[in-house]
């Protein structure tokens, strides 16, 4: 499960269709060519071996300059399980978790390639207009410092916090690093323009360029999560050498946060001494290094060596590392935390634990509204408090069923921050499809959908064992930083949380909350 922004999305739905699925595999490299109601699938041998940004460029010359292309890097292909799936080209828009990339490898589909000329339906496109003058200027007011300065910009709060990963998650304090890293830094010095999605007016993506070494002029510039991952997790605080990381893992295809969990978690084993020159050859991989990072990462993406392992992410290789290695991997059934720190949060601790693809921040956002945002529908009328966990668990599940709405519609969950309420999608629905929901409807179609996707993961045999948090943050306290040595009280959280949800001790749904859901 990932999602992408950018301008795939619209032209698929321009084609007349909603989705597609992909049945079976190839038994030799293609990629799939809709036009509006024509589908063809093309030899992709050609393609096989390039990177997303050659992929892009090659078949925006066989298609049209007006086709969008989603592909896969050469990383995918060699199945490296953290590989996404890039749109936009340079510009690297990505579904970079859970590794659909790798998914599509697998069935040896390069690219997805969409050319459609239908004008999307709307039932009431009045309506809809009126709503959307009357948004626009609120929501570009409420979201001009992310417009301003993109994701970056969050990285010196996010440090002043607490709440960004530093050293492997080991370290709480990197203010300097931090201002090195800023998006307030970027802008000055390497922002060409900014990057819109698909009709929005806020244009939060980067791209950069000047004085880099990068193989493009202008290229999709990291967000926070990269700085963060790339950056002050690996103790690297210049930022042309995020940069060039960054345009390394966009072109090999993987997900740089997952990238950046493994390089960091790779050079705490070296410092402790349970990996050495056997596994990494002649790569100096000390803190810092960011050329050392650049080099473990083509060897994860060509699989070669030790790479190979790495490739099958953290808990395997913690698990063939063996010693003290599972402590040093920050992970959740094998899938890197985000760049969130759930020590900073009490209710990030829920969210990740209880998420249904494993840790993510924003199937919930649930930290916004500990630090800046309110959701007034939800009841939440001012900023809560950060290490409070009283009540936390009620507001996780609150807002976990309202965002699976926004995943549903495909909204980007920025619009939350800038004030977007359920009933205003209530009403932009209603233009659209003429399909009349209530908040309350609303709210427990996201319930049905936690409880659907928990459903398939009990059958998988996922139960309360898989709903925890990695030793490193769930045991050791910051001595410095904005976490104040504050670890939020897990357990006592999630018995709370799954009684809430109508779940067993075990984690399981019962009966009667599948039968109230429909399920």
């Amino acid at each position: 499960e990932s999602s992408v922004g950018g301008h795939w999305g619209r032209e698929f739905r321009r084609t007349g269709y909603d989705g597609m699925i992909l049945l079976g595999k190839a038994d030799r490299p293609v990629y799939l060519f809709l036009q509006d109601d024509r589908l063809e699938i093309k030899d992709a041998g050609h393609l096989w071996g390039k990177d997303t940004f050659e992929t892009n460029f090659i078949l925006k010359k066989e298609c049209g300059d007006k086709a969008q292309v989603s592909c896969i890097g050469p990383a995918a292909e060699k199945l490296v399980r953290y590989c996404g799936v890039f749109t936009d080209g340079a510009d690297a828009r990505t579904a970079g978790r859970c590794g659909l990339g790798t998914l599509m490898g697998s069935k040896k589909v390069k690219a997805i390639v969409v050319r459609g000329t239908q004008e999307i339906p709307v039932q009431n496109p009045e309506s809809l207009r009126a709503s959307m003058k009357e948004l626009v200027p609120n929501l570009t007011g409420k979201l001009k410092g992310i417009s301003t300065f993109g994701t970056p910009g969050i990285v010196v709060p996010c440090e002043s916090l607490g709440d960004l990963p530093v050293r492997n998650w080991g370290q709480g304090k990197y203010t300097e690093g931090a201002q090195k890293l800023s998006g307030q830094l970027m802008k000055e010095k390497y922002l060409k323009k900014q990057f819109f999605c698909a009709g929005c007016p806020v244009g939060c993506g980067r791209v950069v360029g000047g004085t880099l070494d990068l193989a493009l002029e202008e290229t999709g510039g990291p967000e926070y999560e990269t700085l963060a991952m790339l950056g002050s997790n690996l103790l690297v605080d210049d930022m042309t050498a995020v940069m060039r990381l960054n345009e390394l893992v966009n072109r090999l295809g993987m997900d740089t946060i997952e990238a950046g969990a493994v390089v960091a978690f790779c050079m705490e084993l070296a410092e402790k001494g349970l990996i050495g020159s056997k596994e990494l050859g002649e790569l100096d991989l000390k803190w810092g290094n960011a050329r050392a990072a650049e080099g473990l990462i083509r060897m994860i993406a060509r699989r070669e060596g030790f790479g190979d392992l790495l490739a099958e992410g953290l808990q395997a290789t913690a698990q063939k590392v063996g010693g003290m290695a599972s402590e040093y991997a920050v992970q959740i059934n094998n899938m890197a935390l985000p760049a969130h720190d759930p020590r900073a949060y009490s209710s990030l601790a829920l969210t990740y634990a209880t998420s249904a693809r494993g840790p993510c921040h924003t199937s919930a956002f649930t930290f916004w509204f500990e630090r800046a945002s309110t959701f007034p529908e939800l009841g939440i009328d001012k900023v809560l408090d950060r290490f409070q966990s009283e009540g936390k668990p009620e507001i996780v599940v609150k807002i976990q069923n309202a965002v699976a709405v926004w995943e549903n519609l495909c909204l980007c969950k920025f619009s939350i921050l800038g004030g977007v309420q359920l009933k205003d999608v209530c009403s932009w629905l209603k233009d659209v499809a003429g399909w009349d929901f209530s908040n309350q409807d609303f709210l427990e179609i996201g319930e049905r959908c936690i409880n659907l996707k928990r459903k398939l993961n009990v059958g998988w045999g996922m139960s309360r064992k898989n709903d925890t948090l990695p030793l490193r943050v769930l045991t050791h306290r910051v001595d410095d930083g904005g976490c104040g040595r504050h670890l939020p009280p897990f357990n006592v959280m999630l018995a709370d949380y799954y009684e809430k949800r109508g779940w067993n001790k075990e984690g399981i749904p019962t009966k009667e909350t599948y039968s109230r859901l429909g399920i």
